[in-house]
């Protein structure tokens, strides 16, 4: 081996070092899954390829964001910005060589399944399929694939009266729990814009909050959840404190339109002119100058990873 190609490669320690992945994790990695390859120099010592950090350094978002490691170890770091949204973002991107109404069957198959588990009060299956999916699709597809239209259809089975009232804060609660524990799991040594994310005075639904914070810790963004019913000047206070570049505020269609429109306009005239105010939900307002109303949790994601650029 020439002494240039020499200069190319590193040791484990180095690596672990600049990945932040540990030695033993490495070894293991190479054992099982053949990635990442070790070359053998001439006195038998082993080296790595410095080429092989940016790869290594997107496993590690990948396996924070709930993808497993047999899905992502071996990946090309194309398919990794891909299967992370740091390309943009389609649908199928995540799940190679399954068509489009391939995935959709599958989605409803798998809402379907979690209707059922609804319906008959079995969190334990609920939870499973939950960890199951996240593992499979990580965190924003999660959202947008199985969690959305989940929602969707518990709205509709409790209109039909095929579900109560009961199901649907059953259904919320398991929700809940499960994702307010992924969110903070991504969360973690985040050092991108800072978001702050919350709801106004009165607001008893976390949910839509809750699903904000998973969108935004698949980004580089740092979340900072402040939780719901927060008061509007501990809001502001807050906000004047931590300086974030975007303050998300979730609105459900209980608020009224009224008091939500009077607190946004409080608190867009109290803040910084430079830090972005993001509304979400079906009670959000849509007419306040210089609130920004976000319909949808893919073009929520699309916002988060225009301003990081």
């Amino acid at each position: 081996m020439a002494t240039s190609e020499q200069e190319e490669l590193i040791s484990i320690g180095e690596l672990s070092k600049m990945t932040g992945i540990t030695t033993h994790t490495l070894r293991m990695w190479e054992k099982r899954y053949g990635n990442p390859k070790a070359h053998r120099l001439p006195s038998g010592h082993r080296r790595y390829p410095k080429k092989d950090i940016p790869r290594l350094r997107a496993i590690v978002k990948a396996l924070d964001s709930g993808y497993r490691a047999s899905k992502v170890v071996t990946g090309t770091l194309e398919q990794l910005h891909s299967l992370m949204g740091l390309q943009p973002f389609t649908g199928a991107s995540s799940t190679l060589g399954v068509s489009e109404d391939e995935n959709l069957l599958l989605q409803n198959r798998i809402t379907k399944s979690w209707i059922h588990y609804v319906n008959v009060y079995d969190d334990d299956h609920l939870l499973h399929s939950f960890h199951s999916e996240w593992g499979k699709s990580g965190g924003l597809k999660f959202i947008l694939d199985y969690v959305v239209p989940f929602l969707e259809n518990i709205g509709n089975a409790w209109e039909e009266k095929e579900l109560t009232i009961a199901h649907e804060h059953f259904a919320t609660e398991c929700l809940v729990g499960f994702i307010s524990e992924k969110w903070r799991q991504m969360n973690v040594r985040k050092n991108g814009p800072k978001i702050l994310i919350t709801t106004l005075p009165g607001e008893p639904y976390s949910l839509g909050s809750l699903m904000c914070a998973v969108v935004t810790s698949v980004t580089n963004s740092k979340a900072l959840y402040l939780g719901t019913d927060m008061p509007l000047d501990e809001i502001i206070k807050a906000t004047k404190k931590y300086n974030p570049q975007v303050v998300v505020i979730s609105i459900s269609h209980s608020m009224s339109t009224e008091f939500s429109e009077d607190c946004l306009f409080k608190l867009r005239g109290e803040i910084d002119k430079k830090t972005k105010v993001v509304t979400g939900g079906m009670g959000s307002p849509c007419n306040i100058p210089n609130v920004i109303p976000i319909s949808d949790f893919k073009k929520y994601y699309d916002f988060l990873v225009t301003i990081a650029e």
